[in-house]
C-alpha cells in the first residue's frame, strides 16, 4: 500500500491494538475490534466473505460498527463470487468492480 501512496506523500501505518497516534495525512489501518469510539473518513473491509467465515458470530457486528464509524465512505470487497448471506438485502448496492 505504501508504494501506491508514495507519489501523494502519504504512508500507510498499522495501528496494533487500536493505537490511534499518527500523522494527520497517514492512512491508519485498524482491526475493526479496536475502532470503538473513533470516527473515520473512510472504512474498508477487505474480503468480507472470508471475514464472515472466520468470524461468523461477530461478522454482522463488525460490519455494523464499520458502517456507524465512517463519515463519508464505506468500502467492501469480496474475494469470492458470493456475498455472505446476511449481506443479500443490500446486494443491489454493490458493483462488480471499481
Amino acid at each position: 500500500m505504501n508504494e501506491a501512496l508514495e507519489d501523494q506523500a502519504i504512508r500507510a501505518v498499522a495501528c496494533p491494538k487500536g493505537q490511534a497516534i499518527g500523522r494527520e495525512n497517514d492512512v491508519r489501518i485498524f482491526e475493526v475490534q479496536h475502532i470503538k469510539g473513533l470516527e473515520f473518513e473512510a472504512i474498508f473491509f477487505v474480503d468480507i466473505d472470508e471475514l464472515a467465515c472466520q468470524e461468523p458470530e461477530l461478522f454482522e457486528r463488525y460490519i455494523s460498527v464499520g458502517a456507524i464509524r465512517t463519515a463519508t465512505f464505506l468500502g467492501l470487497t469480496c474475494s469470492g463470487k458470493a456475498l455472505p448471506g446476511s449481506m443479500e438485502p443490500v446486494s443491489q448496492l454493490f458493483h462488480d468492480s471499481w
